[in-house]
């Protein structure tokens, strides 16, 4: 069968992926003036990531100030800079912090409401979550698939989308970013199972997602990541990043990869909350402690273990006070533990996931050793040093909190497997604050702009706060949009 190839359909903007940028900047790009708006989505559904998203970072926004909280955008901005160490895009950073409650305010506009605000510590660099600011902004209090934000999110998006008259094309490919001879974009190429589509337009975004299902980009950007668990969408193969490149695009090194470990892959969710404890004690495969504490560095100081693993250890009698005491440490287990709920599955998760390999129940930590991998007489002594400091109240070697300083003494002894893992990546594309995609001479590719996962200079390694990736799609797509449309109409 031949396929029949569709030529020169025309556009005012063209916009590479249907997610959580793609979308609002064709809702913006349409507000803007374009008339002729389309987007190209490869999958069969719109969404990306952002259909998964649990809660959107704000600062100073309407639920915020309902509720007393005094999360103030000049202080999240120099924490943020500072814990980037200005490696990132100064004013794309403050756009977004400063803007970031006039995208709740769209969002409840349009009926989505996010009342519910909380703080989640640990990778953000807060030693706990009472001491960070309430940022995180969701539905409801517990992070069940049903109450994530994303899909009524991507949901609200498709149908102002669908409103303002976009075209939305699913199942279509794009292949390549069309230049003219003086460089300035075109157009693009896209294959459709029908067959090729060229279509001309003086502005294109591209939003096309990040690059975790590309092991050679991940390699590239992240060379010891590329055997950690890989949570990420696998239709997530990097394409805007080639295709910018291709279009010639400065590719920018400040990426991020959204690992989020000590974490309990595939997911359990008690598991992965007892990992980060305070009361547990971690140690890598090699039987030595490395962490006091997982709740401030956690991810950062798994990074620099073997195997990227690590193994949380407990004995029965801190399972049982763990799960007598019923405590709540902080509002982000509150949130994903169901305000201690989780404690009810903590027992039977365990003897679960011993089953099936991951985690060991054992009566002598011999036992615990061979599972580990470690050498019993390593790990062996590493525990008799932990309870010696537990008894002592003060811990030598890393500080830990003399609370959470508990004796692992009565059998039967838990190990429970912890592993970096990530869930996405950010950056690739070189922009400036607005949006435009900047070549290797830093002058803008005219016509061409990267929003959302594509495009760098916001997120970078340093995650300080949550949400940040959804609200930085929403900002960057709604901006590109809005400069993109005015590109192609020629009044800028």
């Amino acid at each position: 069968m031949v396929k029949t190839t569709y030529e020169n359909i025309e556009g005012d903007v063209v916009i590479i992926g249907g997610g959580g940028a793609g979308l609002p900047a064709a809702i913006s790009a349409k507000r803007a003036g374009a008339k002729n708006v389309i987007i190209l989505e490869k999958t069969s559904v719109p969404g990306g990531n952002a259909a998964l998203s649990h809660g959107i970072f704000a600062a100073e926004s309407p639920a915020q100030k309902r509720q007393g909280l005094n999360v103030f955008a000049d202080k999240l901005f120099i924490d943020r800079m500072e814990e980037a160490e200005w490696k990132v895009d100064p004013e794309l950073s403050r756009d977004l912090i400063y803007k970031s409650k006039e995208i709740l305010k769209w969002l409840a506009d349009k009926g989505l409401v996010l009342d519910y605000v909380i703080a989640l510590a640990g990778s953000e660099g807060f030693e706990s979550s009472e001491n960070a600011p309430r940022v995180f902004h969701m539905f409801e209090a517990e992070l069940d698939k049903d109450k994530a934000i994303g899909t009524k999110l991507i949901d609200t998006l498709v149908r102002e989308c669908g409103y303002l008259g976009v075209k939305l094309l699913c199942n279509t490919t794009a292949k390549k970013i069309i230049n003219d001879k003086y460089g300035r974009v075109k157009g693009v190429l896209a294959d459709t199972k029908d067959g090729s589509i060229n279509i001309t337009a003086n502005s294109v975004i591209i939003a096309a997602g990040g690059f975790a299902g590309n092991k050679n980009l991940i390699e590239k950007y992240f060379p010891s990541f590329g055997d950690v668990y890989n949570n990420g969408l696998p239709h997530m193969t990097g394409d805007g990043i080639l295709m910018a490149a291709e279009a010639g695009a400065a590719d920018d090194d400040q990426v991020s990869l959204g690992f989020m470990g000590p974490h309990h892959y595939p997911w359990a969710m008690s598991l992965n909350l007892l990992l980060r404890r305070p009361h547990v004690m971690l140690v890598n495969k090699n039987g030595e402690r490395y962490i006091g504490s997982p709740r401030k560095g956690g991810t950062h100081a798994l990074n620099r273990q073997p195997g990227k693993i690590c193994y949380a250890l407990l004995d029965s009698a801190l399972l049982r006070d763990i799960i007598r005491k019923r405590e709540v440490c902080g509002s982000g287990e509150q949130a994903m533990g169901d305000n201690g709920a989780w404690l009810d599955v903590l027992e039977d998760d365990l003897k679960k996931e011993s089953a099936e390999g991951k985690v060991k129940i054992a009566e002598t930590w011999e036992e615990i050793a061979e599972y580990t991998g470690a050498k019993p007489e390593v790990l062996k002594a590493t525990v008799e040093r932990y309870n010696s400091f537990c008894d002592k109240r003060y811990d030598e070697d890393f500080l830990k909190e003399s609370r959470y300083l508990i004796p692992l003494r009565i059998p039967p002894y838990y190990a429970v497997l912890g592993r970096q893992g990530f869930d996405g990546t950010g950056g690739g594309i070189k922009i400036n604050s607005r949006m435009e995609v900047l070549d290797k001479q830093g002058s803008p590719v005219a016509g061409l702009y990267a929003a959302g996962d594509n495009a760098a200079g916001f997120l970078s390694i340093a995650y300080k706060y949550p949400g940040q990736a959804l609200a930085f799609a929403l900002y960057s797509g709604f901006a590109s949009g809005e400069n993109a449309a005015k590109f192609s109409l020629g009044t800028i």
